[in-house]
């Protein structure tokens, strides 16, 4: 059973200049130049993460991350858990509150004017992790209500400029009854509306997250002006040195990520146990070969190379004598081929870039296990690799519930660089 908690952690926010020197890094930061603030309608929200991406002005690790040009006007979800996690956050977002209901009880003349409609509509219908019902699924024609608002929107004088969606991977290979896939559905509905729109499967550790997380990000922009150019978030990572897994992977690492969290950060030692029967599997898998010691060596920087020769050497469930499995892991061991060899109870190393954090949190779905202790990672821990700051808080009512609302949530510096590259193609048209 989960323990209840009923406390939430409180911080005081302290407002970050506009310049930062900092001798570490490059500083994230840029003369600010005055420009028009946009404003922005989110839904499907969950905890905040492309919202804090949006708005800006926050720091990760020794990066500041500067303020963007992008207002939170009007968001939504039906959480109550993300709810409590946005609203407990609310000096990240201007002191805008998440406002919780059903999208579908929503009336489309209250929604706030907007320049930018923003939203991760449910990704469980179309995930790999999930049932994969696609649009069988009642949550799979949600996007059908992010249309809803577009169409309101192009009634009004003040009409919208465009808008962006998040969803996972699944959903490139997910169709509509007619054979059309999802995005190419969306794409057909929204230049219908008079957009112009594109899509491009991502990885966000490619844009200074320290995680593989593949997702679509599409992007319709009014048809005055041009398809949206996605090469312009490698711009935004280049011109902040960002940490990207192309040519500069180091701070993304797990062993960097996990090397200097302070230890009075919020949450930094609150876990979910494994059951009895995840446990055993863990406990049996063992750690990886590199611990403590090799995670001193990430906190002083240590080339990789240099660290030890089994730094970037994972485990799974394979790892495991045969003789330690269940009945259900012998018969996958005994047959890879006929089970495609999946890779259950991921254990990443401290010199690879974690996986993709699933809602449910599993060990047999994603690599949630920490590289040398036996159990999961902590709740500061998953939101490290999710790119939240050290104080944004998770308050819950059950620990799953953090779990849930971070792995749901859109990484805050994928979501920061792709409001960058929005703001420099809206200034180059």
């Amino acid at each position: 059973m989960n323990k209840t908690f009923d406390i939430i952690e409180t911080i005081d926010v302290v407002e970050e200049p506009q310049f930062l020197i900092d001798f570490k890094t490059k500083p994230v930061m840029t003369e600010k130049k005055e420009t028009k603030t946009l404003k922005v309608v989110s839904l499907f929200s969950g905890c905040g993460g492309l919202d804090l991406g949006f708005t800006g002005g926050f720091s990760f690790r020794d990066r500041f991350y500067k303020k963007n040009n992008f207002r939170i006007e009007f968001a939504n979800d039906i959480d109550q858990a993300a709810e409590f996690v946005y609203n407990s956050n609310k000096s990240f977002f201007n002191n805008h509150t998440l406002h919780r209901d059903d999208i579908k009880n929503i009336n489309e003349k209250s929604i706030p004017d907007f320049d930018l409609l923003i939203a991760g509509f449910p990704c469980q219908p179309f995930s790999n992790a999930g049932l994969r019902k696609g649009i069988f699924d009642e949550r799979g024609t949600l996007f059908e209500e992010c249309e809803r608002l577009l169409k309101e929107g192009l009634t009004r004088e003040k009409k919208p400029i465009g808008f962006i969606f998040e969803n996972v991977k699944g959903i490139m290979s997910s169709k509509m009854p007619d054979g059309t896939s999802i995005p190419d559905e969306l794409v057909k509905r929204t230049e219908k509306l008079g957009f112009k729109t594109n899509y491009k499967l991502l990885k966000t550790s490619n844009y200074g997250v320290p995680s593989n997380r593949q997702r679509l990000i599409i992007v319709g922009i009014r048809k005055d002006l041009d398809y949206f150019d996605y090469s312009l978030l490698d711009q935004v990572v280049a011109e902040n040195n960002l940490p990207n897994e192309i040519d500069n992977p180091y701070e993304l690492y797990l062993g960097s990520i996990l090397s200097d969290i302070p230890s009075d950060a919020p949450q930094a030692k609150d876990f979910w146990r494994y059951s009895p029967g995840g446990q055993y599997m863990v406990d049996k898998i063992g750690g990886c070969k590199d611990g403590q010691d090799a995670l001193e060596k990430f906190k002083n920087k240590v080339p990789l190379n240099k660290i030890s020769s089994t730094i970037s050497e994972g485990k799974s469930w394979k790892s495991m004598n045969p003789d330690d499995m269940n009945e259900r892991f012998r018969k996958i061991w005994d047959n890879p081929q006929k089970y495609r060899a999946p890779n259950f109870y991921r254990r990443f190393a401290l010199g690879e870039i974690n996986g993709t954090i699933t809602a449910s949190a599993q060990p047999e779905n994603c690599g949630i296990t920490h590289p040398f202790e036996n159990r999961r990672y902590t709740i500061r821990e998953i939101a490290r690799i999710q790119s939240f700051p050290d104080n944004f808080v998770f308050p819950y009512k059950t620990i799953a519930d953090a779990y849930k609302v971070i792995g749901n949530a859109v990484p805050p510096i994928f979501g920061w660089v792709i409001a960058n590259a929005v703001s420099k193609f809206l200034e180059n048209e």
